[in-house]
Parts: structure tokens; C-alpha cells; sequence
């Protein structure tokens, strides 16, 4: 975060992006081919109850924390929530760091490397996309973020692919080329994407209302038209 608040050239943010992409890219494919290894973290899964837990503490922490808004229909909202949280639940699993942004980024000889990994689960790895490419702490041009998540999906289609803790990379490489061989399918990835996206921008906004109101961080407010505006 202070890194990128230091330095203007472009090439060298994207250059800097593309080496922490490379840690999903590990986190995602490598790290989870040893998840058997790991019979703590076989546990922790982002599940639908972790879902459901994040659209609450937007609607508690920011929408009546923050905005002070009582919402009316709030059974139909919760029905939409509990949709999402089902889909977000159904996609393909990876280790996923869980709250990949550059706060959680320390710079290190030119070096990326990752802090604040004890939240560390096994889900969507969408999600970890969505937080470091659509982070409300650092604004992305639209056309960098394009190429960045080209540069991620390229990476991380790239063969030999381990299995997913729930269904594998069969759930994106749903097409064959014409020599019969399933090829990373980045529509479905992108969709996937989307779900997430909108799951980590509740959250996120959550958590700077709680930070705001409840811990008296009151510098996190800055950090909310960014969040909402990527929920939009």
C-alpha cells in the first residue's frame, strides 16, 4: 500500500502486480497439490456459512452501521444473499489466502511477500483475484486490471494443473480443443470471478464500517467510495 503511494511509473506497478500474481498463482495450483499434507487447513473451508457471515456484517456494520439505512424487504435481500452464498460455495476450491490486498503486501528488496495469512482457507480462488485486482485501497486503471487478470489466467491455465479440493479444474476446462484436450475455460473463471467480486465487496465494506465505528479507526472511512463504487 505505501509502496504503490511511492512510486508513479506504471511498468513498474504492473511489473510489481505480476509478482504477486505469481504468489496466487502458487497459492493456487502448487501449495494445494500439498493440501493433503495439511490436515488443519483441510478444515477450514469457505463455505456457505462463511458466505452468509460476510453479506450479514455488511448489512450490520455498514449498511445500518454506516449508512444508517433500515432495509425494507429484508427477507427477499436475505434470500438473494443466501443465493449468492450457494453459488460462491459451488465453485472449484483452491488454498486461497482469503484477504489478498496490498495492506497484506509487504515489499521486501523488490520482493512481494504475503502477511496476514492466518485467515488462510480452501475456496474459490476467484476470491483472491478479486481482492488484489478490484482493491478499494489502491485503483486500478481499467485497461492494467485487463491485463493483469490476463496474465493470471494464462499462468494459471498452464498444465500440470492439481486437483481442487472440491471439483476440480474440470469445472473450468468445460471445452476441448480440436485435438481433444480440455483447455482452461476463462468465461466460466469470470463469471466465477463476479460472484466473488461482489461477495469481497460486502465484506470489505463491512469491515471498514466496523473499523470506523466500532475500533474508532475513523481513517478507513476514506477507503468506503472506492468499496462501494467497485459494488456497484
Amino acid at each position: 500500500y505505501s509502496w504503490l503511494k511511492c512510486h508513479c511509473n506504471k511498468e513498474e506497478i504492473e511489473d510489481m502486480y505480476k509478482k504477486v500474481l505469481d504468489i496466487a498463482v502458487m497459492i493456487h495450483s502448487n501449495a494445494t497439490e500439498y493440501l493433503a499434507e495439511c490436515p488443519l487447513l483441510q478444515d477450514r473451508v469457505f463455505d456457505c456459512e462463511h458466505f452468509r457471515w460476510e453479506t450479514e456484517y455488511f448489512i450490520e456494520r455498514f449498511v445500518k452501521g454506516i449508512k444508517k439505512i433500515e432495509t425494507e424487504n429484508l427477507t427477499v435481500l436475505k434470500d438473494e444473499f443466501h443465493s449468492l452464498a450457494y453459488k460462491a460455495d459451488s465453485l472449484p476450491k483452491t488454498i486461497i489466502h482469503r484477504d489478498f490486498q496490498s495492506q497484506n503486501i509487504m515489499i521486501t528488496k523488490g520482493r512481494p511477500r504475503l502477511i496476514d495469512y492466518q485467515g488462510m482457507r480452501i475456496g474459490p480462488p476467484a476470491y483472491d483475484i478479486a481482492s488484489i485486482l478490484w482493491d478499494p485501497y489502491y485503483r486500478l486503471k481499467d485497461d492494467m486490471r485487463e491485463r493483469l487478470l490476463k496474465y493470471y489466467i494464462n499462468k494459471i491455465r498452464t498444465p500440470p494443473r492439481p486437483p481442487l479440493a472440491k471439483g476440480g479444474w474440470g469445472d473450468f476446462k468445460t471445452r476441448e480443443d480440436n485435438k481433444g484436450v480440455t483447455v482452461f475455460n476463462e468465461n466460466a473463471f469470470k463469471e466465477n470471478l463476479l460472484l466473488c467480486r461482489l461477495q469481497r465487496h460486502m465484506q470489505a465494506l463491512g469491515a471498514y464500517g466496523f473499523l470506523s465505528a466500532v475500533k474508532g479507526k475513523r481513517y478507513f472511512l476514506k477507503h468506503i467510495p472506492e468499496g462501494l463504487r467497485l459494488l456497484k
